[in-house]
């Protein structure tokens, strides 16, 4: 390939490239926030796993608003007493998206009424060496507040993807479960990361 050819075939690359670029630019700087999204969750307010449903007031608004439903569980088994959580959680916000691109900052501001469903077995022995058994269930309804600080990018085609940390405070009564005591006002810090699609 001589001199000629070769300066106007990186000419030609060069040119492309930079459309391609603008292009991309152009496309990103005009993109249009969806108004509804559906993702799952892992972490979060509801600590386990949940599906949710979030829209924005209108297409293209900062502000918008999220329901969800929520399942965790935690077991524990020690010295012949065995311990079994539920938590069912359903979740409620607002939040507000800073930026006017695919990616953005997402502050949320929300409510958790959560069911806690607990089992304690111990398992003894008795005069007679028998081996007995007690069984305990108990369940509560406790109530949080909570809020997102995280990042959200949509993509053109509607893929949702969205990370961060949600600290929550108990503001209610406080609970005990597989031998650790929460109180009323217990805060908890919680990573979340979830992935969804945006229409």
């Amino acid at each position: 390939m001589n001199a000629k050819k070769s300066k106007g075939l990186t000419l030609a690359l060069l040119l492309m490239g930079g459309c391609l670029t603008t292009t991309a630019k152009t496309a990103d700087s005009t993109f249009v926030m969806p108004q509804h999204s559906i993702y799952g969750e892992l972490g979060g307010p509801c600590w386990g796993v949940s599906a949710n449903w979030d829209a924005r007031l209108k297409k293209d608004s900062h502000w918008g608003y999220q329901l969800g439903l929520g399942w965790a569980g935690q077991w524990d088994n020690m010295m012949g007493i065995h311990t079994h959580t539920m938590y069912y959680g359903l979740t409620t916000g607002m939040n507000y998206l800073i930026g006017k691109r695919k990616s953005r900052l997402e502050l949320g501001l929300g409510n958790q009424l959560r069911l806690i469903s607990s089992k304690l077995v111990v398992a003894y022995m008795d005069k007679e060496s028998d081996i007995s058994i007690k069984s305990e269930n108990k369940t509560q309804v406790r109530d949080f507040l909570y809020m997102n600080v995280g990042y959200r990018y949509t993509s053109t085609h509607g893929f949702q993807f969205r990370c961060g940390v949600t600290p929550m405070v108990n503001i209610t009564n406080g609970w005990i479960d597989s031998n650790d005591n929460y109180s009323k006002g217990a805060v908890f810090l919680a990573p979340y990361i979830s992935f969804g699609k945006a229409f």
